[in-house]
């Protein structure tokens, strides 16, 4: 096979910046299936260094009181301040009115949302809302928010308490007409209601999936402030972030250089932060970034692949993220339906070779997967076995992962005999188009789309090799102008927003195959805020999804930082919530 190390440039990671706001801001549609009141499951929380998570458990049977012994001295980091090198967000900003989520990690130590996560699974679990239920006819969130929960200012001064009215506030701040905040049109569809100060509903027309995600600390976009803080500021201006409620204070800024926290003084109701200070230092270059690293002016950082070998030789060390969202995969463009609420009407290129399910599946198991992990990913991918969802998940169905070697993996010639099934071979090749690009998330992708190209063309494919400008290539793509085209692409978002954009008719429309089966079922999950429901729904259409072949999924993508050992001794961390770093405040640092 020729053209794996075509090029010989190798895949450069730097994934944990990776850009989906354009996805996150997408408005969805739904009908509603008037889901049963119900409240969302929480998981109980992570121990000291393993998540730094104080929220007790809502569920949880109290324990009886513990002997009484001798005050424990918490000892501290021999380095008062971490810095992280981090390459910086596109848009850099003190307000939320003018940041998407994926650059929102600028300003997260000083906010908390009514759901956090959990670092170690991913789980929604208690933030400042203790707990949270599920309206009656499924279309809306009652939120039971925590009591004196104190806000604070830069000198670490308590400044007022949290209520609905600063949660009502939030929502007022992020729907301005100038806003460019993720889930801007997800707020302004909501009809909220102050029920008294601990408590507040939000309800919507229509359920929406994407709710939980974007109001909780998994996408991000509700990171709750103060509306009496606000109203000192000159916000078109505003010098410094409103005040928020965690566990650090905002310090300083300087643009286009770093912004600093620090921690507050006395122990946060809920988030024992390690470190006195957090720094993060915008360094757009790799080198600049590993040369920082080695000598100690950074902490952590991420940097490409083929650099970590002399970082490690060093001294330095890697640390994962524990959750897996970040997929690599392949997108079928041309299997459009005409008419999603009639099966009757067709697809839009009823004679696009990618209409048949013997050439997908033909395409999919051409391609050696392993060469492709050792050559560009140096064995750190996780094949992904069905598309968008990951054997963690709850929509998860194991028998993806048993029928996946069987169905989708290497075999020249099963691949070879499916097109002939279909007529084809040397005299009748099936043609394709298959583009070249770069993708945001890392360097390296042209060398990985020849690889694939020259994998089927092993197998008889007669592949047309496509150069285009993105902004024609995703014009094209939105106008579903594109019959027999296949693309790479890399995304970071939560299942069913990750279906909702390559899978299904809501727009953004074009990235992926549409099926009538896949239509119907995946409406289900997207028009519930009730998870079990969502995940029954969700593994019902991968099922199709998965059988069909309507997608080519290649790997999940580990998301790791580099860091100095002598400073740092431990960061649990989700890996990708909205495409940055999250759970900066539990950095723990070596004593």
């Amino acid at each position: 096979m020729t053209g794996l190390f075509s090029g010989k440039r190798m895949f450069l990671l730097v994934a944990a910046l990776a850009a989906v706001a354009v996805f996150a801001a997408c408005s969805s549609d739904g009908d509603d299936d008037s889901a049963p009141a119900a409240t969302i499951p929480t998981v109980a929380p992570v121990a000291p260094l393993t998540g730094n998570l104080t929220t007790p458990d809502a569920t949880a049977v109290p324990a009886a009181p513990a002997p009484t012994a001798a005050p424990v001295v918490v000892s501290r980091p021999k380095n008062e301040r971490v810095v992280l090198g981090l390459i910086p967000p596109s848009i850099l900003s003190n307000s939320f009115v003018g940041i998407g989520s994926t650059s929102a990690f600028q300003l997260k130590p000083v906010y908390e949302y009514l759901m956090d996560t959990d670092p170690n699974t991913r789980a929604l679990i208690p933030g400042l809302a203790k707990r949270w239920t599920i309206e009656p006819d499924g279309a809306g969130l009652r939120f039971f928010l925590e009591e004196n929960i104190p806000f604070h200012d830069m000198d670490g001064n308590e400044a007022g308490t949290m209520t609905a009215d600063d949660v009502l506030w939030t929502r007022e701040d992020i729907i301005v007409e100038a806003s460019t905040n993720s889930i801007r049109a997800l707020m302004r569809r909501a009809t909220p209601e102050v029920i008294n100060d601990y408590e507040i509903v939000f309800r919507w027309a229509e359920p929406d999936a994407d709710t939980l995600d974007f109001m909780g600390n998994q996408v991000g976009g509700m990171e709750i402030s103060s509306r009496a803080d606000a109203a000192t500021l000159d916000i078109p201006i505003q010098r410094r972030p409103i005040n928020g409620t965690g566990p650090y204070v905002f310090k300083s800024r300087a643009q286009d250089q770093n912004v600093v926290f620090t921690k507050l003084s006395d122990e946060h109701w809920r988030i024992p932060g390690d470190f006195q200070e957090i720094e993060m230092r915008w360094i757009s270059e790799n080198s600049t970034r590993l040369a920082a690293l080695l000598t100690g002016e950074i902490h952590l950082t991420t940097i490409p692949f083929d650099s970590e070998p002399l970082a490690l030789s060093e001294g330095m060390k890697i640390i994962t993220g524990k959750v897996n969202t970040m997929r690599t995969f392949m997108g079928f463009q041309g299997v459009y339906l005409n008419d999603a609420s009639d099966p009757s009407s067709g697809f839009k290129y009823p004679d696009s070779p990618l209409m048949d399910r013997n050439v997908r599946q033909a395409l999919n198991k051409a391609i050696n997967r392993d060469a492709l992990n050792t050559a560009f990913f140096f064995d750190l991918g996780q094949t992904m076995r069905a598309i968008h969802v990951a054997e963690t998940h709850g929509g998860w169905n194991p028998r993806w992962g048993t029928e996946f070697e069987s169905k989708y993996g290497f075999d020249q010639a099963a691949a070879r005999s499916l097109l002939a099934e279909s007529g084809y071979g040397p005299n009748n090749p099936v043609k394709t188009n298959l583009f070249i690009l770069e993708v945001t998330q890392y360097s390296g992708g042209p060398d990985v789309i020849e690889s694939v190209g020259a994998m089927w063309q092993d197998i008889g494919v007669d592949v047309n090799f496509v150069t285009m400008d993105r902004a024609q290539r995703a014009a094209l793509s939105r106008a579903l102008e594109l019959d027999n085209h296949v693309t790479l692409s890399v995304l970071i978002a939560p299942p069913i927003l990750a279906l909702r954009l390559g899978h299904h008719t809501s727009s953004p429309r074009g990235g992926g195959a549409e099926n009538y089966d896949v239509e119907r079922l995946f409406q289900n999950a997207r028009t519930s805020l009730d998870l079990d429901v969502q995940n029954r729904w969700l593994r019902e259409s991968v099922d199709v999804i998965f059988d069909e072949f309507l997608a080519i999924p290649l790997f999940w993508v580990p998301v790791h930082v580099v860091y100095n050992p002598d400073v740092v001794e431990d960061w649990v961390f989700p890996g990708t919530v909205s495409g940055t770093y999250t759970h900066m405040w539990n950095i723990i640092g070596v004593r």
